[in-house]
C-alpha cells in the first residue's frame, strides 16, 4: 500500500529562516488514516495525523502551510530563500488552490492561529484555532473542518518556548493516482497578523518529501510474552535503508518518544526495494509484556526514501487467532495445476489446512488436506504451506483454505480465484452480461494491492474500492447499463479498463 502521507513534514532539525521573529519545526512524525481512497481518474483522497515541535515567538501568531506536487512547484520559488529582506508579500492565488483539488496549484494550505489560548499550562494538551479565512487572498481555500470532517489540531506546551502540536485527521485531494509515489514541496510562514496587509515575517521553501513510502504493516500477538510482527515496504525500484523504533504509549495519541512514549526496542538498518520487503513475524520487546499486556505501542520509521518519521500504532487489541495468516495465493500454471501457497506467523492449537474450491457456480468441495506444521500445533514462526491441486476447469475456479484447530472448531480464509483453463485477459468479469445486477471479478493471479472504480457511460463515479489485496471482488445491486471498471495496481502503476453490461429482467 502505498500509502498517502502528510504534507507538512519539514526534515527533522531543519528551520525556517534565522531572522528575528521567526518560527521553527522540528521532531515531525506522520501517520496514515485508513486507505487512500481513488476518487476519480488521477485523483486520490486521503487522510492522515501529523505531529511536530514548533518554537515560537511574536512574529509567529498565525502560521501558514502550502503543499504543492513538486511537479506543480512555482519555479523560481514564490519566497527568497536565498537572502534578501525577510518581511515580504505572502503567496497569492496565482500560486495557490482557489478550490481543495484545483489542478496545478496547492493542494494543501492550512492556517493556525497560533495566539489562541496562549501557552495552556505544561503538558496539558488545548485546542488551536483552525482559520477558515485566509487573510492575505479570501480566494484561497484553506483546508479546514467544513471540507475536512474530523480533522483538530492542538497543541501541548512542552517548556520553554516549545509547543508540541498534533493535527489530526486531515483531508487531502491530490490529482494523482493513488499508486503514484507522492513527492511533495511545502512553504511554510509565519506572520503577526492575518489580514490582507499582514507580511511574510519569516519563511521555508521547497522543502521536498515523500510522503507514501515506506509503509507499515503488522499487529500485536496474542503471545505471552508478547509479539509483534512488523511488515516494512517500498515501491523504490532503487533498494532503500531503513531503521525502526518502538515506543509502549501512554494512551493518548500524542507522540512523545523518550517522554510520555517509552523506548522499548529498535532494529535496522535493513535494506528493502520493491518486490522485497521487511517481514519479522516474532519481534520482541523490553518492558513488562507478559499478560495482560494491554499498552499500544509505536512502530516509527526513518529511511534513506523520507527523511520524516513515519508512523504506525499497533493497537493494544492483540491478533489471538488460532492460525494467523500472512498470505494465502493461487496460481494456474501451464500444466493443468493451480499452486496454493500460503504462510502462517502463528498457530495455536492447528490441527492443518482443508483445501476447498468451487468451480462456477457449483458447490463448494474439499479437494485435499495439509497438516499443520506446528509441533503440538503451536508456532510463533514463519511456517510455509503449498498444495498443487489438477484443475483443467475451463470456469472460474475459486480456492479458500478452512483451517481446523486440534479441538475441532474452524475458520476459514479469504478467497482466491483463478482463470478457467484457457481463459485469457488480467481481470476476468462474469456473468458478463449480468441479468441481475451482480458481478464477480477475477484479477491476475499475481498477488498485490489495487484500486478499482466503477464508471457509467457518462464518467459518473459509481462504486469504488481502494487497496484490494483479494484477487477477486463480487459487486452487487448494480442497475441496468453499460459500465467501465478500472483497475490500478498499486505496485507497478498498470492500468486495465474493462466494459460490462448489466441488463436486468
Amino acid at each position: 500500500m502505498k500509502r498517502i502521507l502528510p504534507l507538512l513534514a519539514i526534515v527533522l532539525g531543519s528551520y525556517l529562516n534565522s531572522y528575528s521573529q521567526c518560527v521553527s519545526f522540528g521532531n515531525v512524525s506522520v501517520q496514515m488514516i485508513g486507505t487512500p481512497v481513488v476518487i476519480g481518474p488521477n485523483k486520490c483522497q486521503a487522510t492522515f495525523t501529523i505531529q511536530f515541535d514548533l518554537s515560537y515567538n511574536s512574529g509567529s501568531k498565525f502560521v501558514y502551510i502550502h503543499s504543492y506536487l513538486a511537479s506543480d512547484y512555482p519555479n523560481p520559488s514564490f519566497f527568497n530563500c536565498g537572502g534578501g529582506t525577510p518581511a515580504v508579500n505572502p503567496p497569492m492565488h496565482a500560486q495557490l488552490g482557489t478550490a481543495v483539488d484545483e489542478i496545478g496549484k496547492s493542494f494543501l494550505d492550512i492556517g493556525l492561529d497560533n495566539n489562541s489560548g496562549g501557552h495552556g499550562a505544561l503538558n496539558i494538551p488545548m485546542p488551536v484555532t483552525i482559520l477558515s479565512t485566509y487573510g492575505p487572498d479570501a480566494t484561497v481555500v484553506l483546508t479546514q473542518p467544513s471540507n475536512s470532517p474530523g480533522m483538530s489540531v492542538t497543541k501541548t506546551f512542552t517548556g520553554g518556548t516549545t509547543d508540541h502540536f498534533v493535527m489530526a485527521n486531515v483531508k487531502v485531494i491530490f490529482n494523482q493516482s493513488c499508486s503514484g509515489t507522492l513527492k511533495v514541496k511545502s512553504d511554510v510562514w509565519a506572520s503577526n497578523a492575518n489580514s490582507s496587509g499582514s507580511k511574510a515575517q519569516c519563511y521555508v521553501c521547497g522543502q521536498q518529501q515523500v510522503f507514501n513510502d515506506p509503509t507499515i504493516t503488522g499487529f500485536k500477538k496474542c503471545t505471552n510474552p508478547r509479539l509483534l510482527s512488523i511488515g516494512v515496504q517500498t515501491s523504490s525500484a532503487t533498494p532503500i535503508t531503513f531503521s525502526y523504533n518502538l515506543y509502549k504509549s501512554d494512551g493518548d495519541i500524542n507522540f512523545e518518544p523518550g517522554t510520555d512514549d517509552i523506548l522499548i526496542g529498535s532494529a535496522g538498518p535493513f535494506t528493502i526495494s520493491a518486490g522485497s520487503p521487511y517481514a519479522d513475524a516474532n519481534v520482541s520487546y523490553t518492558g513488562n509484556k507478559t499478560l495482560p499486556e494491554n499498552s499500544d505501542i509505536w512502530v516509527a520509521v526513518i529511511s534513506s526514501q523520507s527523511p520524516n518519521t513515519i508512523l504506525s500504532l499497533f493497537s493494544n487489541q492483540c491478533t489471538s487467532l488460532p492460525v494467523h495468516l500472512t498470505f494465502f495465493t493461487a496460481k494456474r500454471t501451464t500444466a493443468g495445476n493451480v499452486n496454493l501457497s500460503w504462510q502462517t506467523a502463528q498457530e495455536l492449537n492447528s490441527n492443518g489446512f482443508e483445501i476447498q474450491r468451487q468451480v462456477g457456480n457449483a458447490n463448494w468441495q474439499a479437494v485435499g488436506f495439509v497438516h499443520s506444521q506446528a509441533l503440538n500445533g503451536n508456532s510463533n514462526s514463519p511456517l510455509t504451506y503449498s498444495y498443487a491441486d489438477n484443475n483443467t476447469a475451463n470456469a472460474v475456479t475459486q480456492y479458500r483454505l478452512r483451517t481446523i484447530d486440534l479441538d475441532g472448531s474452524s475458520k476459514f480464509s479469504e478467497i482466491r480465484s483463478v482463470r478457467g483453463e484457457g481463459q485469457a485477459g488480467k481481470v476476468i468479469l462474469y456473468p458478463n452480461p449480468s441479468l441481475d445486477g451482480s458481478l464477480k471479478i477475477v484479477f491476475e493471479d499475481m498477488g498485490g494491492s489495487r484500486d478499482v472504480s466503477l464508471t457509467d457511460m457518462s464518467g459518473r463515479l459509481v462504486r469504488q474500492w481502494a487497496g484490494i489485496t483479494n484477487n477477486n471482488l463480487e459487486i452487487n445491486n448494480i442497475t441496468s447499463g453499460y459500465y467501465s471498471l478500472r483497475v490500478i495496481n498499486r505496485e507497478t502503476g498498470e492500468q486495465s479498463v474493462e466494459k460490462m453490461v448489466v441488463s436486468k429482467r
